[in-house]
């Protein structure tokens, strides 16, 4: 199976803003720039899954529209939950909670933000959803920044902590390959399929 990992376009409102579970829609140049990337989709018509966050739901329609797939919306993709700092600006939270930041930043992967969830908590979860996939030639999943590293991470065998090395850009596409419990990266981080 071919597992393509696309993350939705540029959310509206998103910069500068701690962005979890905050559900954003997409903005006007995300939707371009996905439209752009689903426009350069080659083959049969994929298996399409989406977190149910609206700005990944709003991406994956797109594709789906040039891929004649129709997305099954699935909300163990969604992005880790940032609990009470989801949706402030990360500046307010460094000024109103340093001391948790500082800590939650220096072991972001084994612990979480206040009222949050941790990384280990988002691995589990879309482990749990690659581990259900249907054997498809190929599938298309649309999430977010950190369920798509916490996925890779798993699937690579890379320790949880060096997921952030991974270069994930709105509305790009990585992928790997899974036969026969072997999993081989294919790309990271394009422009096209």
């Amino acid at each position: 199976m071919k597992l393509y990992l696309v993350r939705h376009g540029e959310a509206e409102g998103s910069a500068g803003r701690v962005v979890g579970h905050l559900d954003l829609p997409l903005s006007a140049a995300g939707a371009r720039d996905v439209e752009t990337l689903a426009a350069r989709w080659q083959g049969p018509a994929p298996r399409i899954f989406t977190s149910d966050l609206r700005r990944a739901v709003e991406s994956a329609r797109i594709l789906a529209a040039r891929l004649g797939a129709e997305p099954v919306v699935d909300a163990r993709l969604r992005e880790v939950s940032f609990g009470d700092w989801d949706g402030q600006l990360w500046d307010e939270v460094h000024q109103r909670d340093r001391d948790r930041l500082e800590a939650w930043g220096g072991r972001w992967w084994e612990l979480a933000p206040p009222g949050g969830e941790t990384f280990a908590d988002l691995s589990r979860r879309v482990l749990a959803w690659f581990r259900e996939l249907p054997e498809e030639e190929a599938v298309v999943a649309v999430a977010h920044g950190g369920s798509i590293r916490a996925l890779l991470a798993e699937l690579l065998a890379i320790p949880r902590e060096r997921a952030f090395d991974f270069h994930l850009a709105p509305a790009r596409v990585s992928a790997v390959e899974v036969a026969g419990g072997v999993c081989e990266l294919l790309f990271l981080d394009r422009d096209r399929f």
